[in-house]
């Protein structure tokens, strides 16, 4: 009765989404217009503005920024995030004002797609992008503008049926507070703040959705993961393919003990970071911590060392909460697993770029899918080792792997006897590369041959390809298309296996992603499997779309509880 209550309050549940890449492109070139558009249909931002976001970019950003790092690649260790197909993107679309090429080109920068990665495109939107709405709309006014970004994205939220969300809030080094103020603590009581906020409250009747359920988890980086003896170095395979030393930037270290104050609510100097009155609806909001980042890491001794210790601040914190009367669980999120496809150009097209060199045909992109296994594999010790360490873990936090996308059913079976979570993000995995065109059961050379280059080729067709998956799947509905496209996924394997597997959008501004899809290409899967694979039949017997529902149900009665529910 507990799950299906549950169940009743909450349909979508994303599992998986980063609060700052939620928005759509459209957001960034008129962000009043944006939030105003929930409560009156007729506003919105105009063809104008998305040209003079575009024109901003061409003519104001890349002269001073982007045309200083030349051909040069995007380079996630020495923090070089701008990807070589975004800035080429300016160039070869320069001076368009057809809606078709203006609102491409604002795509390919602003989200992930076979030429711009995610982390080129929350570079752009925590760079230029948010510049420019500072400076031409809000008058360098900080305040105003993350006011407007909480409100459009809780209404963004709710428009894509997400009725319930755990949002990954980026927290390297802490709370980072200035004159009393800190960012991440604003976002973390956004959602609070939107509740009541009358532009938010017109736009939710309008649209007919109810205020989301907004956590948050505290988002650190992967590269710690990967940390090698001394300290100063992580283990990184980007470059060459091979996994080496690189410099540990200082700037995104965050300690154990960093996490376990947060978590409590207090400053890294032990000092409240909220009122007391505010601190149970504090811990309500903030409910776990994330690790994440591009995974070109190669995880490492020291880095599963590391992991223990978050993973031990963590478990205090939840048994420190609980003696000051909060009730429930904590959650230990950790991206794990899901490879990474980079655009890796040892020779870049010189300059100047023309649509033939740069779009015409896919990048070619580096990844070390057997490196993501590992990563699988060493963090599933690392997390055995805990539980052995801490009989009592399950009454305290719940571990679960984000993406795990080339996990093997030894993975998850292991998964399953440690009590772990998984969630699975479909959409984002093919944006990002992640799921590769060569994995897709229908064969790289007829999905190139039929659909890619004939597309890729043509300018007028090119930018369909922004979304990836959208563009080779017509209908998620459609069993057999999406089983000849997505029918690798790692997802059978977590089901057979009955895995608690969860669903994320992965932030659907960045990722064309939407929660509804989500479902509704996991059902097409399970049909797809249930049809094709023996092995499933018998293992996954019994498991259908509503399985994903009830695993909802279960995480949220768990994570509220203070005994272990039954996995």
């Amino acid at each position: 009765m507990k799950a299906v209550l549950a169940l009743l309050a909450v349909l979508y549940f994303d599992a998986h989404n980063h609060f700052t890449g939620i928005l759509p492109f459209q957001a960034y070139a008129n962000l009043p217009a944006y939030v105003a558009h929930f409560a009156n249909p007729h506003a919105g931002p105009a063809l104008d503005d998305r040209r003079a976001l575009l024109r901003y970019l061409e003519t104001v950003w890349y002269p001073q920024q982007g045309a200083a790092l030349g051909d040069r690649p995007s380079s996630p260790p020495d923090g070089q995030r701008f990807a070589l197909g975004a800035r080429a993107t300016l160039v070869v679309f320069r001076n368009r004002t057809d809606v078709r090429d203006v609102d491409g080109a604002l795509e390919r920068i602003l989200s992930a797609t076979p030429w711009s990665e995610f982390d080129s495109a929350y570079a752009f939107r925590g760079g230029p992008a948010s510049d420019y709405l500072r400076t031409r709309f809000y008058h360098g006014d900080e305040a105003r503008l993350a006011a407007d970004l909480c409100r459009a994205t809780v209404l963004d939220l709710a428009a894509t049926n997400i009725d319930a969300s755990e949002q990954s809030l980026p927290f390297a080094g802490g709370f980072h507070f200035e004159n009393g103020r800190s960012d991440r603590l604003d976002t973390i009581q956004c959602p609070q703040r939107a509740a009541s906020d009358p532009r938010v409250v017109a736009g939710l009747r309008r649209i007919g959705k109810p205020m989301p359920v907004i956590r948050f988890v505290l988002m650190t980086l992967t590269a710690q993961l990967a940390t090698l003896p001394g300290g100063t170095t992580y283990s990184e395979w980007s470059k060459t393919g091979t996994c080496a030393a690189v410099p540990l930037p200082k700037a995104i270290e965050t300690s154990p003990e960093t996490i376990y104050s947060s978590l409590m609510g207090l400053k890294g100097d032990g000092r409240p970071a909220v009122a007391r009155g505010e601190r149970f609806q504090y811990w309500t909001s903030v409910v776990g911590i994330d690790t994440a980042g591009p995974e070109t890491t190669c995880f490492s001794g020291d880095g599963m060392t590391y992991f223990s210790h978050l993973a031990d601040a963590v478990y205090r914190a939840a048994k420190d909460r609980r003696a000051l009367g909060w009730r429930g669980k904590l959650l230990v999120h950790t991206h794990v697993g899901e490879g990474s496809a980079i655009d890796y150009v040892p020779a870049a097209p010189l300059q100047p770029w023309t649509f033939g060199d740069a779009f015409a045909h896919l990048p070619s992109q580096l990844t070390n899918t057997q490196q993501a296994g590992e990563n699988i594999s060493a963090l599933l010790g690392a997390i055995a080792r805990f539980r052995q360490a801490h009989p009592d873990a399950d009454r305290y936090v719940i571990f679960r792997l984000a993406h795990v996308t080339w996990a093997n059913a030894a993975q998850a079976q292991t998964m399953h006897g440690e009590r772990v979570e998984a969630d699975v993000n479909l959409e984002s995995n093919v944006a990002t590369g992640a799921y590769p065109i060569s994995r897709m059961p229908l064969g790289r050379p007829l999905i190139m041959r039929l659909w890619i280059d004939p597309i890729a080729g043509n300018p007028a067709e090119n930018f369909e390809l922004n979304d990836l998956l959208g563009a080779l799947v017509s209908s998620p509905s459609n069993v057999n298309q999406t089983g000849s496209i997505l029918g690798d996924a790692a997802l059978r394997y977590l089901l057979e296996y009955h895995v608690r597997c969860l669903l994320g959008t992965d932030a659907d501004g960045v990722e064309h992603s939407d929660i509804v899809r989500e479902y509704a290409y996991a059902a097409s899967l399970i049909s797809y499997w249930d049809a094709t694979d023996e092995g499933f039949r018998s293992l996954a017997s019994g498991v259908r779309e509503q399985t994903l529902f009830d695993n909802v149900a279960w995480h949220q009665a768990n994570m509220t509880a203070d005994e272990a529910e039954p996995y």
